[in-house]
């Protein structure tokens, strides 16, 4: 690993486990470093595999889970995660955890639940809250909604992700000016995020500053080139 071998020390762990099958850390260890050298089928057979030797080691489980909502298999990774909840049922980052992939599996009544589960636990879970906000927001109620992201940033002032959706809230309710401002301290704290660019040209945009508009979808544009909305926003201004 040292030297950058990957795949020789990828063969070391898989030795390793043949000879010792019984240390946990072991195959946690192999499994990472499949998922780190591109091989993720690998990774998640091998979470799995682990899974089965070691049921009460919650790692495998939420690694598992982690691994099939990455693949866009959210149902799959709702179970996972409560398999990893029985060994760790406390745990406020795997009930948060599991609260987003409640939510993307089209079931945000019991993610909602399953996030206040985890405030329980730990009032500052800042995961929780946005799980839980996310949740209020598809059930409609908006209010709600921007209640829990107040209190989470109360709780945790400069989480980068809860101020992302309080600006995201702020701008569909028509709020641009609190939006752009939500999303300016973003910035503050990451320069590199490219949705946090396209949340501010969005906001420009909706308050007529043109010039700011574009240059902000430009930035997200560099920042990920690949995303084709942030090109098509901007020649939108443009043309506006």
């Amino acid at each position: 690993m040292i030297a950058g071998d990957e795949k020789g020390a990828i063969f070391c762990y898989q030795e390793s486990v043949k000879l010792r099958p019984g240390v946990p850390d072991v195959w946690y260890n192999l499994a990472r470093l499949f998922e780190k050298n591109g091989e993720r089928k690998e990774a998640l057979a091998t979470h799995i595999t682990a899974g089965k030797l070691f049921p009460a080691d919650y790692r495998f489980s939420a690694e598992r889970a982690r691994l099939l909502a990455e693949s866009g298999k959210y149902t799959e990774a709702v179970n996972a995660a409560s398999d990893a909840l029985v060994s760790a049922p406390y745990s406020p980052t795997l009930l948060a955890n599991k609260a987003g992939y409640l939510i993307f599996a089209k079931n945000p009544t019991e993610a909602l639940q399953t996030a206040e589960q985890a405030l329980a636990i730990d009032p500052g879970c800042a995961l929780a809250y946005l799980h839980k906000a996310h949740a209020e927001s598809i059930l409609g109620d908006a209010g709600k909604a921007k209640d829990t992201l107040r209190n989470g940033l109360s709780a945790v002032p400069d989480d980068c992700c809860l101020l992302k959706m309080q600006a995201n809230l702020q701008l569909r309710n028509g709020e641009n000016e609190e939006g752009l401002a939500s999303i300016e301290k973003v910035l503050l704290l990451d320069q590199n995020d490219a949705e946090s660019w396209s949340l501010k040209g969005a906001a420009c945009a909706y308050l007529g500053k043109k010039e700011d508009a574009i240059s902000a979808f430009e930035q997200a544009m560099k920042l990920d080139p690949k995303e084709k909305a942030y090109r098509q926003n901007r020649d939108a201004v443009r043309k506006g």
